[in-house]
């Protein structure tokens, strides 16, 4: 039919309208092309995340780890003598080793002890500039077996014996762990002790040495650059 008789067609006073097909909407049952997105909205990139715990760009702590036994026979403890040092059996803990795996194997390795441990006893952490953050775990022993004589692979340990507790000033000279022992001895519950050398310079000023017993310690000045650690 031609196109002037299909518009007449349309009935009176109008035109046959055409149907606009519509359109959809770009991203709707459509599939884009290539490098395009549709149908979505933009969200920024987050960064990486970071280490676990570290925040604002500052390191993770890095304190070195200790572990060491308390042994006691009757009224007396068991001390070790190290490069001319009385201190509780201790030493740093080993890679792959747990806490107390460590305080058992110092044990034995610095006094020929071989230790069933119990509790902890306490925790001592402090941190110096000169000598950095220590973090030093000691638990309560009992003795199962061996022979009191220092098996230390690096023969650091020159002697192991057993003192009385109350001449325990006599011997141990790092306050620290020394203030954590005795309160330990006189509570016998765990507790963390923490000191800021830096801001407590009085918890390493040497002390003068206190009583007189029948045990003699071979005292020695601690040198003034190290701590016994």
């Amino acid at each position: 039919m031609p196109e002037d008789v299909k518009v007449a067609a349309g009935g009176a006073g109008g035109q046959r309208r055409r149907r606009r097909r519509r359109g959809r909407t770009p991203g709707q049952n459509s599939t884009p092309a290539p490098g395009q997105v549709s149908n979505a909205t933009s969200v920024p990139i987050p960064a990486p995340p970071s280490k676990r715990g570290q925040k604002r760009g500052r390191p993770l702590a890095d304190p070195r780890i200790g572990v060491g036994c308390i042994v006691l026979r009757g009224d007396e403890i068991l001390l070790v003598r190290e490069r001319g040092r009385w201190s509780l059996p201790k030493g740093g803990l080993e890679a792959g080793e747990l806490v107390q795996e460590g305080a058992r194997r110092e044990t034995y390795e610095e006094t020929g002890l071989v230790v069933e441990l119990r509790d902890l006893a306490f925790i001592v952490e402090f941190q110096a500039e000169t000598w950095g953050h220590h973090l030093q775990f000691f638990y309560t022993g009992r003795e199962v077996g061996g022979t009191l004589a220092p098996r230390d692979p690096d023969r650091d340990v020159q002697e192991a014996r057993f003192v009385p507790i109350r001449q325990l000033r006599e011997f141990i000279r790092f306050r620290p762990r020394l203030v954590a022992l005795e309160t330990w001895l006189r509570e016998r519950r765990p507790r963390h002790f923490v000191f800021n050398l830096d801001k407590e310079p009085a918890m390493l000023r040497k002390r003068r040495r206190v009583g007189v017993g029948a045990v003699q310690p071979d005292l020695q000045d601690e040198p003034t650059d190290e701590v016994d650690l």
